[in-house]
């Protein structure tokens, strides 16, 4: 489910990263950031023909910028599972928690991300926002990970409940 809003700072325009990518390269990045496949975990499966479709490229083009960003430290790809995931999406005011339904909004889709490296970047990431510490505990705490563990994360994940 993609999201109505998505907020793109005007702070981007002063990433190095970012403008050190060749054109293609950010706009797929812009793309990545508030496209339609987007949501709240930052992390989507886009399969290769959506992106063409959406972005009117061929597939040595789409290929060229998605490593181009890779290789830029922008985002997290696992050619697997076709899902990237924004680094650093919660550091922006847009993109965080506002409240503990958000939070649990988020966490759901974060447990149904497939890449086992993705997800754990990501629970990672999202456990460090406010909302996220304030609905299921401090995860550096050894009294709260049972909390965490039952109101999502690593334990409801589709590999650990397929058996692995």
């Amino acid at each position: 489910m993609s999201r109505d809003f998505a907020p793109v700072s005007p702070a981007i325009w002063g990433s190095r990263a970012f403008l050190s990518l060749p054109s293609d390269g950010r706009v797929l990045m812009l793309y990545l950031i508030c496209g339609p496949h987007q949501n709240s975990a930052g992390c989507c499966r886009i399969r290769e023909g959506y992106a063409l479709a959406d972005l009117g490229w061929q597939s040595e083009q789409y290929r060229r910028a998605l490593a181009d960003i890779v290789q830029a430290g922008l985002v997290m790809h696992d050619p697997d599972t076709a899902e990237t995931y924004v680094q650093k999406w919660f550091q922006h005011k847009g993109n965080i928690p506002t409240n503990k339904d958000h939070a649990k909004g988020t966490m759901k889709i974060i447990e149904h991300i497939d890449s086992d490296e993705i997800r754990e970047v990501v629970e990672a990431d999202f456990m460090q926002t406010e909302w996220a510490k304030r609905t299921f505990g401090d995860v550096d705490q050894p009294a709260n990970v049972v909390s965490v563990v039952n109101h999502g994360g690593l334990a409801n994940t589709r590999l650990v409940q397929r058996g692995g």
